[in-house]
């Protein structure tokens, strides 16, 4: 039981619902009912029954409550107190994919300076499992990613989902005036992803059943996909919001298809029961970076995800 454990009962008791606690809180549903049921099982009691209103605190949740709000108090106390951001130092090591990095993080990264102006930042953009497996080593201390597992020892907060469409140097004589289907795209080579990547499997899954054989290139993230991409080597799928630039100059053209493409959806991870809070104030500044992104862009091409979204990953 900690702090988080606290405030998620708070929060519980007086929202009434899962979704609007995940919501105020940025986690997921399932880590709601997990931390309620630790505190119930850690003390042998029930805190909350269900009822027509949502979620309603027992007597025993009643009590809980009252001097859980003592504690939380205090705790909120000291860290005004010792936790003063313009003075916070240190390094924060953040690993993110490539489609967030001119997108959320250009709007992230002025709230930081302005925010945390003695922090230093290490940056590292890759693929997200590879991005994973630094994570889970300890080499980074926040993830931005697209793909992530069911982890009880992550926190996840949402950030947004992007609509994705298939672009294509006009050089490459695509049809656009007309949708195509699956199996006509494959007529053209595809950009991918390696193999055996979440992103290149959604690519896999969108030609399954296609009768010819797929000619597929595979790039390392999104620069290098839209790169290929003008350079007339092939079709990709990316975020359109992402290819809005090159699409406006005439550099891609969107090619119109019968089947479209899953939305990709973007979250903060960090450490649950880490020792260092920053990730987690930085994963809530990303959030709103997020959100301010989202109100900029065209609302087709990106929205914000809450925690009761299930994402298609990539």
């Amino acid at each position: 039981m900690n702090i988080r454990f606290l405030e998620t009962v708070l929060w519980l008791a007086q929202l009434r619902t899962i979704k609007a606690t995940a919501d105020r809180l940025c986690i997921t549903h399932t880590a709601i009912s997990s931390r309620i049921a630790s505190i119930e099982q850690d003390l042998g009691v029930s805190l909350f029954t269900r009822s027509a209103q949502g979620f309603e605190p027992t007597d025993d949740g009643l009590r809980f409550i009252e001097e859980a709000s003592k504690i939380v108090d205090a705790y909120q106390r000291l860290r005004r107190v010792m936790l003063d951001p313009g003075r916070v130092r240190g390094t924060l090591r953040i690993g993110s994919v490539s489609t967030l990095i001119p997108t959320v993080f250009s709007i992230l990264g002025k709230t930081l300076r302005e925010e945390y102006p003695h922090v230093s930042l290490v940056i590292s953009t890759d693929l997200p499992e590879r991005l994973l497996k630094d994570f889970r080593s300890g080499r980074l201390d926040l993830l931005l990613t697209s793909s992530w597992p069911d982890d009880p020892h992550f926190d996840v907060v949402p950030l947004c989902k992007v609509a994705m469409g298939w672009v294509a140097s006009e050089q490459l004589g695509i049809d656009t005036h007309r949708p195509l289907t699956p199996d006509q795209l494959a007529a053209y080579p595809i950009i991918g992803y390696p193999a055996g990547t979440e992103s290149q499997m959604r690519i896999d899954a969108y030609f399954s059943g296609i009768g010819r054989e797929l000619v597929l290139h595979a790039g390392n993230g999104l620069p290098s996909n839209l790169q290929m991409a003008k350079s007339c080597i092939g079709i990709a799928a990316v975020p359109k919001v992402a290819a809005r630039g090159d699409l406006n100059r005439g550099d891609l053209v969107l090619v119109p298809t019968t089947q479209p493409y899953p939305d990709v959806g973007y979250a903060a991870l960090f450490l649950r029961d880490g020792d260092n809070d920053l990730p987690r104030a930085i994963a809530a500044l990303a959030r709103q970076a997020a959100a301010q992104f989202c109100e900029a862009s065209d609302p087709s091409d990106a929205w914000p995800m809450d925690a009761s979204d299930n994402p298609e990953q990539a």
